[in-house]
């Protein structure tokens, strides 16, 4: 994974994601190759990187520790997932405010 794959560009860029089997909770694949709940940790694989970016991540789903594996397409130049149906997976609303990834992350390491 080349680190000039993370920049974002007009080339369509996608993100791995799936859910966390421990708790169910939408997680994003990182460079480092673990498991965020935060999109903004999500590494960004050009069209060329996903297959191999996918069997790394699928090591997961075999240990376990992530199901549902996909990945996402992004809206050009941005980190905003293309569909609707990712956007809710990344940003709500259909989660309460207590789970949110941000609020999560602020309590664990301001408490």
């Amino acid at each position: 994974m080349a680190a000039e794959t993370n920049a974002l560009s007009e080339e369509k860029c996608h993100i791995i994601t799936a859910n966390r089997l421990s708790d169910g909770r939408v997680v994003w694949f990182t460079e480092q190759g673990y498991w965020s709940v935060l999109l903004e940790e999500a590494y960004i694989f050009s069209k060329e990187d996903m297959e191999k970016a996918m069997e790394q991540a699928q090591q997961d789903v075999e240990k376990q520790y992530v199901v549902g594996l996909y990945g996402v397409e992004l809206k050009p130049t941005t980190r905003i997932p293309l569909t609707t149906r990712e956007r809710i997976r990344a940003f709500g609303p259909s989660t309460h405010p207590e789970f949110n990834p941000r609020a999560i992350q602020e309590i664990s390491t301001h408490g």
